[in-house]
């Protein structure tokens, strides 16, 4: 079904929420680091320098008599009761290494600050992954999110110690700032920039459209408003014209002179009634039943296969069936139940023809595959149920408000056992390919969402060496419901079964373990040619003469080698390059080929193509001259020739002559013959009779085009004793 006037447009998630996300979780992680740092405060010495005395804390100067060994069994005592949990406090507070008093500010304090940004960065990276599996998001939308808040956190965190332990800016007023800002602020200012960026960077919001373009036989409008203004009393009312001003429309007192349009049915509002057709069902055996459970003013029905235990239908089953109407009506039809017709996506069968008889085809989707599939079922009690809704209106546009009509069906969910099944492919096995052809494009067809891959040799799909270009969208079918693959197949040999093999594997995406692969390989053969196509001849050429103002003129082509030893078709056209003007040869698709034009007098020059069935392509071009002859022949000169008249014409062609009169048809006159004394034949420019003193000949000549004299004129009247 082609969606009508409207594009999917999915969106993973919304700006503003995946804003607010990386916000919280920026700032979350950043409050946690905080609260590190202010323990790793707490527990530094009173009056430290490093700190400039702390919130709550003395800076006065640590006793100036210190002995060394006191000094030495102190920090013995401390490293001895440090456990792992205080050296992980260390590096996330930024204070990995023991900086000396009055070395702040160093290449220690830098890597501490880099060390204790790092360790947050990456903590809250593999939270976001963790929280966006669990979450079931997108795994681009959580590479990105992830990315931007491990990043983020890991740079502020890192920028508000290198302020902190005195790398970056100044001490104010016993506070460690710079450029007016704290370390805090400047830290977050610094890790909301960098993960507002690598968010911007790394995040392609997915938009996908589909967009359809159909070209559908023009309908004239709704009603018949305007059936009258066909009844004009200048220009006669056709049926054409009629029907060409509104559905309504009709001609009545047809064939006579009371012909007329009419607006039929006007007073009618009544929408056209909607019956199943059972007729139409493929598969076979599948069957309509009332369906209870759809709301007036809709009416309903679910389609079921009575052998099934639930009546549910398999998964990518290529679904028909039909419905009639008691008139002629449009039909569309749409997964969503909207108020109007108008606002219905599709048209049912994809065709705006009205009708009696309307068929609907599609494929069924697989409910495991989730791409695209939430917008087509809704399950309870674990059965997938898909709707459509149908509306169909008539003529007068009656319909367009009235209740839908449900078909609904239920289909089996999995687990998936079965492999892909390949349906075919864009050319058949045995087909001919071009001559010099190193690659072809090729299509191959799968009844699901497949990945799919092909060699040279018949091998497993895993050891195949060539990758294809698959379908990954529910809604990406062709015309024949199937899903396409798409490669260019290559290493073609001239003159030699070139074969091909191709494996798929369903479930693209899923885990391996639930994916199905093919045992089997499906075969293709294209055959080289052996050589390349050939145009042997080409004609007419030189001038050809006619006696009417149109000469008819036969084109001739003759094709060789290639495919089936010159079999092809062939097209000409009067523009060499312009392909849309080539038109095919009357009687073509052999090696021999003819088209008759009629042409009027002119040079002309014509160009062919030819193709055989493995793509070889052959071209020429002939020229001629068109020459026509309207005037009948003139009679030059008669005279007495020993004991014949001669009579010597202006151009090739034949004499008769009538003893009576002039009226009388060509064919009934008597015949004159023809000058056989000039070698190699016949010259018909001269005639001969017996000549008879007494008699009057009533003479007509006819030009080899076949102009003559009327049947009531003749070219000459000769009295005998006058020669």
């Amino acid at each position: 079904m082609n969606k009508r006037g409207s594009n999917y447009r999915i969106y993973n998630v919304a700006i503003m929420q995946m804003f607010l996300l990386f916000l919280s979780l920026f700032a979350f992680s950043f409050f946690i680091s905080e609260i590190e740092l202010a323990s790793a405060l707490d527990a530094t010495p009173v009056g430290d320098p490093k700190f400039g005395g702390g919130v709550g804390l003395t800076n006065e100067p640590p006793p100036s008599v210190t002995t060394t060994a006191a000094k030495t069994t102190t920090e013995t005592a401390a490293a001895e009761s440090r456990g792992i949990f205080d050296i992980i406090g260390d590096i996330y507070g930024g204070d990995a290494f023991a900086v000396e008093a009055g070395a702040e500010g160093g290449f220690t304090s830098g890597l501490n600050s880099i060390i204790g940004g790092a360790a947050w960065g990456f903590t809250v990276y593999f939270g976001v992954k963790m929280i966006g599996k669990l979450f079931g998001l997108d795994k681009p939308l959580v590479d990105s999110l992830s990315a931007a808040a491990g990043l983020g956190v890991g740079a502020g965190v890192t920028a508000s110690y290198l302020v902190s332990n005195g790398v970056l800016g100044s001490t104010v007023a016993g506070a460690p700032q710079i450029w007016g800002m704290s370390a805090n602020a400047f830290g977050a200012v610094v890790g909301i920039g960098v993960g507002v960026a690598v968010l911007l960077l790394t995040y392609k919001k997915e938009k996908r459209e589909v967009i359809s373009f159909e070209c559908l036989p023009w309908e004239p409008p709704l009603g018949g408003e305007k059936c009258d203004q066909c009844n004009d009393p200048i220009k006669p009312c056709t049926e054409y014209r009629c029907k060409s001003l509104g559905q309504g429309c009709e001609i009545i007192n047809q064939g006579t002179e009371q012909e007329m349009c009419f607006w039929k049915n006007k007073g009618d509002t009544r929408a056209p009634k909607i019956n199943t057709d059972k007729n139409k069902f493929k598969p076979q055996g599948l069957e309509f039943r009332p369906d209870a459970a759809i709301s007036m003013p809709n009416t309903g029905f679910k389609i079921i296969d009575p052998k099934a235990n639930n009546g549910c239908i398999e998964a990518f089953t290529k679904l028909e069936f039909g419905i009639t109407t008691n008139e002629p009506a449009q039909c569309r039809i749409d997964y969503e139940l909207t108020k109007t017709y108008d606002e219905m996506a599709y048209l049912f069968g994809e065709s705006n023809y009205f009708d009696y008889n309307h068929t609907q085809q599609l494929k069924i989707p697989d409910p495991a595959n989730t791409v695209g599939v939430p917008i087509l079922y809704t399950k309870k009690n674990g059965v997938n149920t898909m709707t459509l809704y149908a509306r169909c209106i008539d003529g007068n546009g009656n319909g367009g408000n009235s209740g839908a009509v449900a078909f609904s069906f239920c289909v089996k969910e999995g687990p998936d056992t079965s492999p892909p099944v390949v349906e075919g492919g864009s050319i058949d096995s045995g087909s001919f390919v071009q001559f010099n052809a190193d690659k072809v494009p090729y299509e191959l067809y799968t009844n699901e969402i497949s990945e799919c891959k092909w060699s040279r040799l018949d091998k497993a799909f895993e050891d195949m060496e060539n990758t294809m270009s698959c379908a990954n969208q529910v809604e990406q079918i062709n015309a024949n419901l199937d899903y396409v693959c798409s490669t260019e197949l290559t290493g073609i040999k001239n003159d030699f079964d070139n074969k091909f093999y191709f494996r798929c594997k369903d479930l693209p995406g899923k885990a391996e373990k639930d994916r199905n692969v093919m045992s089997t390989s499906f075969p293709l053969t294209l055959k080289g040619t052996k050589n390349t196509l050939a145009i042997e001849q080409v004609g007419p050429n030189g001038t050809i003469t006619g006696g009417e103002s149109v000469v008819g003129v036969n084109l001739v082509v003759k094709t060789s080698f290639g495919v089936e030893d010159g079999k092809a078709v062939c097209a000409y056209s009067l523009e060499e390059n312009d392909l849309a003007n080539y038109i095919d040869m009357d009687e073509t698709d052999n090696y021999l080929h003819n088209q008759t034009q009629f042409l009027p007098q002119g040079s002309y020059k014509y160009f062919f193509k030819c193709v055989d069935a493995g793509g070889n392509l052959a071209s020429a071009s002939t020229s001629f001259i068109v020459k026509t002859d309207t005037a009948e022949p003139l009679i030059a000169r008669i005279f007495r020739d020993g004991s014949s008249m001669k009579i010597i014409t202006n151009e090739d062609g034949g004499c008769v002559y009538s003893l009576n009169s002039c009226s009388y048809d060509y064919e009934s006159g008597t015949g004159f013959v023809y000058d056989t004394s000039a070698s190699g034949g016949f010259n018909k420019k001269v005639h001969y009779t017996d000549w008879d003193t007494s008699k009057t000949y009533y003479i007509k000549c006819q030009d080899i085009n076949g102009k003559k004299p009327r049947s009531d004129k003749c070219s000459a009247v000769i009295q005998g004793s006058e020669l």
